[in-house]
């Protein structure tokens, strides 16, 4: 009698979590379909903690000045975080803001509004999402947060199933990943890697510093800028863009001067490689093939002549290079 009045009080709260499992499945499931069947310009949300690098470097000079920013107006990192969505300037927000939380600030527009604005992504062998755009400003957010981040981002290329509609293997996604150079077969020293060389998650630790990279950040606009800046003068229309673009003017960059004669830790020392930089770079030939890239310099976003000004900017004692220079001296692991 005992029994059955324990097992009529038991089977519905074992019900009640076969429900609760059903449902988490079930919702499981549907992330993934929806990830699966995303075409190329859907925006869809993540959580930092599920993208895939698809480069194992990055330039940690710019990160850290992005740090900087953050620690001292903690609103700057929501105001990126509205840019990098597509979703225009930060409207709103308090002390109980997460970037966890979208919906604890308010930015101007709806996210996804301006899809040029935002980072990247292709979904891979089962729904996985490899980030293909974006990994500085993605490691500033993740080392602002803790990794505690969730935002919207731009599917690039669903190379999940082949035109057939059947699955891809882990390998036949790899090999289209590298024909579309999505994925940077290069290390921080210019060393060839393979894809299962790459860090499994995003955070500083799991990269390497390429003090090129970070070079090229503070070069944009001064030596080069963005590839569809430039027109092609067989069509008159502005060049396509090209990931991993500072990259390979880091390979070429690097074929042409030494960084040990350099002080980069000294604001001096780092703008006087910024001007050698700049020199080699203006002064190439449009059609030079830059790097790996299979691209000329006009490709990649080569100008004619310095900008001085600019240049002369980031050699004064509160600029933004000079920040992040202080900022990393002071936090080095």
């Amino acid at each position: 009698m005992f029994i059955s009045r324990l097992l009529v009080f038991i089977m519905p709260i074992i019900g009640a979590f076969s429900g609760i499992l059903l449902s988490s499945t079930a919702m499981a499931i549907q992330i993934s379909d929806n990830r699966m069947l995303a075409k190329p310009g859907d925006v869809i949300l993540v959580h930092l903690n599920e993208l895939h690098p698809t480069q194992v470097a990055v330039g940690k000079l710019q990160i850290a000045g992005d740090l900087d920013d953050y620690a001292k107006k903690p609103e700057k990192l929501f105001s990126d975080l509205c840019k990098v969505q597509g979703a225009g300037k930060l409207e709103q927000q308090s002390r109980s803001s997460s970037p966890e939380d979208p919906s604890s600030y308010r930015c101007s527009l709806p996210a996804g509004t301006d899809k040029s604005a935002m980072n990247t992504v292709d979904i891979g062998p089962g729904g996985k999402i490899y980030l293909t755009d974006g990994h500085h400003a993605l490691n500033s957010f993740w080392e602002a947060s803790g990794g505690d981040t969730s935002l919207s981002v731009l599917v690039g290329e669903n190379l999940s199933h082949d035109v057939k509609g059947s699955p891809v293997t882990q390998s036949e996604f790899e090999q289209k990943m590298a024909e579309l150079k999505h994925f940077l077969p290069i290390d921080a020293k210019g060393n060839s890697i393979t894809f299962a060389q790459l860090p499994s998650t995003l955070g500083l630790k799991s990269f390497q510093d390429d003090s090129w990279r970070s070079m090229l950040y503070y070069l944009r606009g001064i030596s080069y800028d963005k590839s569809d800046n430039n027109l092609d003068p067989k069509t008159g229309k502005p060049y396509p863009e090209v990931p991993f673009l500072e990259f390979y003017w880091g390979q070429l960059l690097n074929s042409k001067m030494n960084l040990s004669q350099y002080s980069l830790s000294e604001l001096g020392g780092y703008v006087k490689a910024l001007k050698d930089a700049a020199k080699i770079m203006t002064a190439l030939p449009p059609e030079q093939r830059v790097g790996d890239s299979g691209k000329s310099a006009a490709e990649l976003g080569k100008l004619d002549k310095i900008h001085k000004k600019k240049l002369k900017k980031l050699s004064e004692p509160d600029s933004k290079l000079a920040k992040a220079l202080a900022y990393q001296a002071s936090h080095q692991q």
